[in-house]
């Protein structure tokens, strides 16, 4: 396919994820918008690669679109966002849309219809993804700063990077010559006494390679409609280590104002809207509910769900058993003498124990498997 045909194709995903994109769904961040609308959008049997197009890049293309005036971008705290379509484009309003069925997204969104009907949704999945250290965008990375890569990828890139450049060492076992845009990937912006090593063992390569890079996590499945990508939490382990830690749901005991309550923060990464969820558990337990919005310190609205008396051990077990939230997502604080003695149960689920305690260790990263 020539770089001009697949401009076309991208252009024809383009207009077809947009017919169907909701307002309320305003401001999507673009490499979700690529990766959850675009690519299903197009035609089915076809193959959308940017890389192949003349615009190579997903933020090139985006830009041809904003110059075209049929979209609106906007860019804060290293993320790039659609902001707006011009729904009286021309080229949106002269656009007939493909049948459902003939995208490729329609095989899967009906089969996924076929098992939401089911009753039993599966399990929500999580995948870790990464982006690059600043210092290896243009070198060991394209210089796509929106993209996310699997572990298999970013070990790929550091591997064909050595081959590529004839990195390794004929003159001493498993020794990695450290050119300047491999050691500025694995040292800029550190402190580092006396001069910087020209050779390391390439064990030694690949762990410095993967603690520089940012961690992320990819959620899906579940009663979610769709993916949520979410920074990792990192906790120090013994000799300064950090290890990216799988985000969740907290869930905290505690008394306000004289009334025993419950707490429960985080379910922005399900999707989940807290209201809906509020008056779920209202009408599940017979429970009194509220919600409240507050404002973390990057700015960010977040929110809470109140309950009132000691709901710990009930709220695990639905997150776990309806919302099939993996019980390594589930944190519970709760102190001696606040806490539930068992789970209650609801009419429109099967109870079972779950998730008492502290939340499990962190799910250990696959870059240096």
């Amino acid at each position: 396919m020539s770089p001009e045909e697949m401009d076309a194709l991208l252009l024809k995903a383009f207009l077809q994820a947009v017919k169907g994109l909701k307002e309320k769904e305003l401001p999507v961040e673009t490499s979700l918008f690529y990766a959850q609308y675009m690519r299903p959008a197009r035609p089915k049997g076809s193959i959308l690669d940017i890389k192949k197009s003349s615009h190579k890049k997903l933020a090139t293309f985006l830009g041809f679109l904003c110059s075209e005036g049929i979209i609106r971008v906007a860019s804060s705290k290293g993320q790039t966002k659609l902001t707006e379509v011009k729904r009286n484009h021309p080229l949106l309003k002269e656009f007939t849309p493909l049948p459902f069925e003939e995208t490729a997204g329609g095989e899967k969104a009906l089969e996924e219809e076929a098992a939401a009907s089911a009753k039993t949704p599966a399990p929500i999945e999580i995948e870790e993804r990464f982006r690059p250290h600043h210092s290896m965008y243009g070198t060991l990375f394209p210089d796509d700063r929106q993209a996310y890569y699997s572990a298999q990828e970013c070990r790929t890139v550091l591997s064909e990077y050595i081959e590529k450049e004839g990195l390794v060492d004929p003159m001493k076992e498993g020794s990695i010559v450290l050119d300047p845009h491999l050691c500025d990937a694995l040292f800029q912006g550190e402190s580092h006494d006396g001069p910087l090593p020209t050779h390391l063992q390439r064990h030694e390569v690949v762990k410095r390679f993967a603690a520089r890079l940012n961690a992320f996590f990819l959620m899906q499945g579940g009663s979610m409609k769709k993916g949520n990508i979410v920074p990792a939490k990192y906790v120090t382990g013994p000799g300064g280590q950090k290890t990216p830690m799988v985000p969740g749901v907290s869930i905290k005991t505690e008394n306000r104002r004289g009334h025993n309550c419950t707490i429960l923060r985080g379910l922005e990464i399900l999707g989940v809207d807290p209201e809906s969820f509020a008056e779920e558990m209202k009408v599940a337990f017979a429970a009194s509910t509220s919600v409240e919005s507050q404002t973390n310190s990057v700015g960010k609205k977040t929110f809470e769900v109140m309950m009132q008396g000691y709901w710990d051990k009930t709220l695990a077990q639905h997150l776990h058993q309806v919302y099939k939230l993996p019980k390594v997502c589930i944190e519970v604080h709760a102190k001696k003498g606040q806490s539930e003695k068992n789970p209650k149960s609801a009419s429109n689920f099967a109870g079972a124990d779950c998730c008492a305690g502290k939340k499990s260790d962190p799910a250990p990263s696959g870059l240096l498997k």
